[in-house]
């Protein structure tokens, strides 16, 4: 019978050396750098940093109701997207499984293309069908169901549209992966003794699915609460997020203190997003 050999500590420090010393310069170090910074503050009139620390600029953030408005826009249009996401992404994922047969490879592909497509361009392609003169509008006049031009650009809706389409993926991969696990077995018992079908996605499906649930509102949440691209080219502006204020922080104003403030405040959200899905993942597992 084969042994497997004793693996010395000088070999595991030589293998693991390089990915965590690439792990610590390229993450560890800026953030710590991106926290200690948050807590110095720009010397008025020039680009030096004064770094006394301080918490002005985690007071000013909570203390003026223009950047609390930015942050609980941010948050709620997060959650929006998140729930629509769900809505969407919960029908598909079931058909893809149970019905797609031997196009499920082609579909799966063809969901997570605007993900491989990057941010800026599926934003452009959707500028052009939300305009006052684009496709939806035209479509809607041609049909004469409207006789005026839906404001689908720089506003909420434009905004909560392109998220939607550019994090769905992000919901179907790990609804398809959690679906393909669930013993089919137990859904065609509990209709076999009289269960009603909204009683078995309540009382069988959704329970089992609430680890793919979690995995891919967590994913939605967090990718929208920090995107810039689609909210800046649909909201033209006009739409206040949590991530356009440290970017006019940073490239416009210049005060990277407080940009670093900003994006601390956001990281903080992400990890209390994270603590709410293990929360809920342990509490609902136990329960069932």
């Amino acid at each position: 019978m084969n042994q497997i050999p004793d693996i010395k500590p000088h070999t595991t420090a030589m293998l693991v050396g390089p990915a965590a010393a690439l792990m610590f310069g390229v993450f560890v170090l800026p953030f710590l750098f991106l926290l200690v910074l948050s807590f110095w503050s720009q010397v008025p009139g020039s680009l030096q940093f004064d770094t006394y620390l301080t918490v002005l600029n985690y007071a000013r953030i909570f203390g003026d109701s223009y950047y609390l408005g930015g942050l609980w826009t941010t948050l709620w249009l997060s959650g929006l997207v998140t729930v629509i996401c769900l809505l969407l992404a919960m029908p598909l994922a079931r058909w893809i499984v149970l019905r797609a047969g031997p196009a499920k490879g082609l579909l799966i592909g063809l969901s997570i293309l605007p993900l491989v497509c990057g941010a800026l361009l599926p934003t452009l392609g959707l500028v052009n069908l939300l305009s006052p003169l684009g496709f939806i509008n035209g479509a809607l006049k041609s049909l004469g169901l409207i006789q005026s031009s839906l404001p689908l650009l720089g506003n909420i809706t434009g905004v909560a549209i392109g998220l939607v389409q550019a994090f769905l993926p992000l919901m179907i991969l790990p609804l398809i992966t959690t679906m393909e696990r669930l013993p089919q077995e137990y859904e065609k018992a509990a209709m076999s003794l009289g269960a009603r079908r909204l009683v078995v996605w309540q009382r069988i499906i959704l329970p089992l699915l609430l680890p793919g649930i979690v995995a891919g509102s967590l994913l939605v949440f967090c990718a929208s609460l920090t995107a810039f691209v689609t909210p800046q080219v649909l909201g033209q502006g006009k739409v206040v997020t949590f991530a356009s204020l440290a970017y006019q922080q940073a490239a416009l104003v210049l005060d990277w203190p407080f940009a670093s403030a900003l994006a601390i405040v956001m990281l903080i959200f992400l990890g209390l997003a994270g603590m709410l899905g293990a929360l809920v993942t342990r509490k609902f597992g136990k329960a069932s």
